[in-house]
């Protein structure tokens, strides 16, 4: 197997990188003895930062990190620190993701032509259709096609083996490969012959920027280590150093599986594991645990003194794919790699029913391995965990494990009927007629009737005010506001879609999904952790489960007035779940914006930022530098202005203006942005440029059927030029 792997010839090219750079490890163990942790700052890029920080949804962080260490003196606290800091806040959060992560992974079983296994490796999912694994364990297509995918080979609760799940390889709908970066990706069948979707495994989406783990961070890693029963090492391993296209990571007992992902504490895919560096002395020849030359077919292999790992950074091997050229069709399932997964959709509890329960007696059905239900009706998902380091095939358990039962042979594949519920795919739950024009007519007459007929602009103005406050009647908590309301219904399009607001892109729908189900997942943890119902939780509860999970989607909530200009404790909850100023925003963009007021930049200042292709994280590391970013806008550190959405966001923030007064521009000195008198005439001319569309006709009927109020702009357009918008600003 050995020969077949060519494993010696990789660990010794890995020890050459090893060597060739700087003692990593003892590079790190010396920052951390020496106690002055800043100084891990200094071994890694500082772009791997900030978008390690961006990646955790805190670009105030980034923004803050970058000031400092780009200033005459190191960071007080370093990045590291705020990073693990931010790692440690995850809770329940990072087990229910690695629990969806575990499902991922699964045995790469080698045979040859004639069936004959020649040995074993990792791999995992990376889209509903695409494995990647090593080149050394899967090097041609046929090599692929002969070999198979075994899932759910670990140990239940009881110590009694699953039943393993077995998909075979379609290398001739896709392969592609590598040996320099030793990465193969490979299709795999979507039905295996039980009539099982290998799609209901889910997936690690990859993420193409650098900096998903940096240096001293924790990583984590699903493994089959030497063809053994699946087992997960959590946050003993860190980043050591960072060499090209490598990663290198500490270990002390064996070398890890090849094949098998590393992974962040958000469960974020940085590298894609491929050897191991063995301790050696300085003739170059490998030593074992106890200090010995460690002597090739003599010595067992379990007894080398495997220093640190090496794994293969995932941002290389996607910049190595774009560069391939791919076909139009091999394009479009690599794409697929690059959406998030549903987290935790088998927690749904429709995923529940019919399942047996392992304790005997259950309603006969199919049976999800690994996942019960206990007569408590705790849903439960069993696997093995090792606490340590990565582990090898020299792990032995506690004690013996039960003899395997024999795997069943396969059935026959099978039709599914018809009338198989479908599983959801959406959050978007429709609560009648998108928008009834002749209903909202007469629900907006009947709302403005209270209202003189004649008035001046000030007395227009502060006579919408008291309207807007006193019919506003239901404050929700911004958990509710988002996804009761905000996401399934209200922000959604007539195509039924939910878009970014700076770029009108449409938005995955699995994003949403996503979120929703790892909420809830959460919140139910959360009750059972203290031993309540999931219905009694505290507001407070929830919104800091909420937050937590928010800090690392994809997408964000934006507030057209951003939170930071909010003002007056008893307000504030109400301003920031405030249905009107609430749109749907990719987060990349959200964190462009910030907390830059809206303005407008002239065709000779657009041209300039165009052609000066200024990064986004260049911008973020200067707050002074002007920068432009496709699909999402123009800035610099006062201005912003949106490629899509300026009438929407205009009125909402005159509304704002309206049912907030004194909130906005109360700025008195130069210090804080915040939007001011001298702008308003640039947010006049956006709303009556793109007058309200039916998109936003949806959005006020539907908010003021659940908060209560409605936005004047959007139902009479026409008193924008009548009412004195100046009053609204502090």
């Amino acid at each position: 197997m050995k020969t077949r792997l060519n494993a010696a010839a990789i660990d010794a090219a890995v020890a050459r990188h090893f060597r060739d750079t700087q003692n990593p490890q003892s590079a790190f163990e010396a920052v951390v003895r020496s106690g002055n942790t800043a100084e891990i700052n200094k071994t890694d890029e500082l772009p791997r930062y900030v978008n390690r920080f961006l990646q955790m949804g805190r670009a105030d962080l980034a923004a803050e990190f970058v000031k400092e260490a780009t200033g005459k003196g190191m960071p007080h606290v370093s990045a590291l620190e705020r990073i693990i800091e931010q790692n440690e806040l995850m809770g329940v959060a990072f087990f229910t993701r690695g629990m969806t992560a575990a499902r991922t992974v699964g045995r790469v079983v080698i045979r040859n032509a004639a069936g004959g296994v020649l040995g074993h490796g990792t791999g995992f999912m990376i889209s509903p259709q695409l494995l990647m694994t090593n080149n050394h364990v899967l090097r041609t297509p046929a090599e692929a096609a002969a070999s198979y995918i075994e899932f759910d080979y670990a140990l239940g609760a009881d110590g009694a083996p699953l039943t393993p799940v077995h998909f075979a390889f379609d290398p001739a709908r896709f392969f592609q490969t590598s040996g320099p970066l030793d990465f193969t990706i490979v299709a795999v069948e979507p039905e295996n012959g039980s009539g099982q979707q290998v799609e209901e495994r889910g997936w690690m989406h990859l993420i193409a920027d650098s900096g998903k783990a940096v240096i001293g961070e924790p990583i984590n890693i699903i493994q089959h280590p030497g063809g053994q029963r699946q087992q997960i090492a959590i946050r003993q391993n860190k980043i050591v150093k960072v060499v090209d296209d490598f990663l290198h990571y500490t270990t002390d007992t064996m070398r890890g599986t090849s094949g098998s992902f590393c992974a962040n504490d958000q469960w974020q895919v940085a590298g894609l594991h491929h050897a191991g560096v063995p301790n050696t002395d300085a003739m170059g020849r490998w030593l074992k645990q106890d200090g010995s030359v460690f002597q090739n077919g003599v010595d067992d292999p379990k007894t080398i003194h495997w220093i640190a790992n090496e794994g293969v950074r995932i941002s290389s091997i996607v910049t190595e794919m774009r560069a391939r050229g791919l076909s139009s069709v091999d394009e479009a399932l690599f794409d697929r790699a690059f959406e998030p997964a549903p987290v935790m959709e088998f927690f749904d509890a429709g995923d529940f029913d019919g399942f047996e329960e392992r304790a005997g007696g259950g309603a006969s059905g199919q049976q999800t391995p690994g996942l019960t239900v206990g007569a408590d009706g705790v849903a439960r998902w069993n696997f093995q965990l090792t606490f340590g380091p990565l582990g090898g095939a020299g792990q032995m358990p506690a004690s013996p494990a039960p003899t395997p039962k024999a795997s069943p042979t396969p059935p026959p594949p099978v039709e599914l009927p018809d009338s198989t519920p479908a599983r959801v795919e959406s959050v978007f739950e429709p609560r009648g007629t998108y928008y009834d024009a002749g209903a909202d007519t007469l629900a907006a007459g009947n709302y403005y009737s209270g209202l003189a007929g004649s008035m001046t602009k000030k007395d227009r103005f502060w006579a919408l005010h008291g309207l807007l406050k006193d019919s506003h009647h239901t404050v929700f908590s911004y958990y509710d506001a988002r996804h009761d309301h905000l996401y399934p219904w209200i922000d959604r399009h007539p195509d039924e879609t939910l878009r970014s607001i700076y770029s009108n892109d449409v938005m995955a729908e699995e994003l949403f999904l996503a979120e929703r189900i790892a909420v809830e997942a959460a919140l139910s943890q959360a009750a059972r952790v203290q031993e309540i119902a999931r219905a009694d939780l505290t507001p407070e509860a929830i919104e800091l489960e909420d937050a937590l999970l928010e800090a690392t989607s994809t997408f964000n909530c934006e507030h057209v007035v951003p939170q930071s200009w909010f003002k007056g404790e008893a307000e504030k909850r109400a301003q920031k779940s405030d249905l009107h100023h609430l749109f749907t925003c990719e987060g990349g963009c959200n964190s462009f914006r910030s907390n830059i007021p809206y303005s407008e930049f002239s065709s000779e200042e657009e041209a300039k930022l165009l052609a000066a292709e200024v990064l986004a994280v260049e911008a973020l590391a200067n707050p002074e530098l002007e920068a432009a970013r496709p699909m999402c806008g123009l800035r610099d550190k006062r201005r912003f202005e949106p490629t899509a959405g300026k009438g929407a966001v205009a009125r909402a923030t005159l509304y704002f203006l309206l049912r907030y007064p004194g909130v906005v521009g109360d700025v008195k000195s130069g210090s804080k942005k915040e939007l001011t008198k001298s702008n308003l005439g640039i947010i006049l001319d956006w709303a009556k440029a793109e007058p309200p569309s039916l998109y936003e006709r949806h959005r006020n009927a539907e908010i003021a059927k659940v908060q209560g109020n409605r936005n004047p702009l959007i139902d009479t357009p026409d008193w924008l030029g009548e009412i004195a918008f100046e009053e609204g600003f502090g």
